[in-house]
């Protein structure tokens, strides 16, 4: 499966700044009109606040939610977000007060439509239906959300969204040229119990499918009727058997591991329940997704990514789009699933 280096084809999301404003498209296809200087948003999205540190704009941040105060590398890589106020459902009042231009978010309802009569422009940065079907447009659909982000806040974010398109697809060829041939047979049977209990996940067309088929494994929870995050019963959990069992947003495997009805679980039995790493954002739907996509690969299929590193990965990364130079302590710290040390 191979991908090219270029952004994803957006030609209906790019505008002409202008002073009167540029048109943008969001992910749900509303075309909005926002400001062509954007330097006050909103980051109502769960892990907006993590697009904005990687477009290097988190000082037009002048709302945010909790979502990161979970999250310890976010304010260790950006110690600017502690300033930021939290408000998680804020009023049309206190955003006109706070000098807001652009929300972004992650729904539409009654309440943005205050914001739309309040020249506050709402931006949808994720589907709420309808999501890629495949790799191939997931990958696109992936560019597309760090490039909306890219369009609103201007040139210089635009700049980072396109390299960070680039070093995407980089990455999934990487990976897609190692796992493309491999049989269903040599591809594990994977489960993601997504937390906070072993049967949440996240079913069919979701960001961890993807990342999990091109990285050479079969997602058991593809086939739910249901996209996005849901539970599953405990029986299809023990029907599906997974060979191999990740674990994102909590802190033990014991969700797992501890729970006596999966003890005979072939991923039980053969020790490979493994907790997800976690960085600035949760991997399992942040721009850091592309090294979950790495690490999943490294771990299904060690024998055909001998030479990644996913220690020098992180450290690149966290380079590249955060500025901060992880040491190797640090950069094991979040594959190992550890807030800094000095958390």
């Amino acid at each position: 499966m191979g991908y090219s280096n270029t952004r994803p084809d957006l030609d209906s999301n790019i505008g002409i700044r202008a002073d009167q404003g540029v048109q943008i498209t969001d992910q749900t296809g509303r075309v909005v009109t926002v400001p062509s200087n954007v330097t006050h948003v909103a980051a109502l999205a769960g892990q907006s606040y993590e697009k904005l540190i990687l477009l290097n704009q988190t000082d037009k941040m002048a709302v945010t939610i909790s979502a990161w105060t979970n999250l310890p590398w976010s304010y260790k890589i950006a110690p600017q977000l502690k300033d930021i106020p939290i408000e998680n459902d804020p009023n049309v009042e206190d955003l006109i007060s706070k000098k807001v231009q652009v929300v972004f978010c992650l729904s539409y309802d009654g309440n943005k439509e205050k914001l739309n009569s309040s020249n506050i422009a709402v931006v949808i940065t994720q589907k709420n239906s309808g999501n890629p079907e495949n790799a191939d447009s997931f990958v696109k659909y992936v560019k597309q959300e760090i490039a909306l982000y890219g369009e609103v806040m201007g040139p210089d974010a635009e700049e980072i969204a396109d390299e960070w398109g680039t070093y995407f697809d980089q990455k999934v060829n990487y990976v897609t040229s190692r796992t493309a041939n491999l049989t269903d047979s040599q591809r594990p049977k994977v489960y993601y119990a997504r937390g906070p209990d072993a049967i949440t996940t996240q079913g069919k067309n979701s960001y961890t499918q993807f990342y999990v088929e091109m990285a050479g494994g079969d997602y058991v929870a593809k086939n739910t009727n249901k996209e996005g995050l849901q539970s599953v019963t405990m029986e299809q959990l023990l029907a599906w058997n997974p060979d191999v069992i990740f674990i994102g947003r909590v802190n033990s495997t014991d969700i797992i591991t501890n729970d006596t009805r999966l003890s005979n679980v072939k991923a039980v039995q053969d020790d490979r329940v493994y907790l997800c790493p976690q960085g600035v954002a949760y991997w399992d739907y942040g721009a850091e997704g592309v090294l979950l996509m790495e690490y999943f690969a490294k771990t299904l299929h060690p024998e055909l990514f001998e030479d990644l590193n996913m220690t020098s990965e992180v450290k690149d990364y966290y380079s590249r789009f955060y500025h901060y130079n992880l040491t190797d302590e640090e950069a094991n710290r979040i594959l190992q699933h550890l807030p800094p040390a000095s958390y």
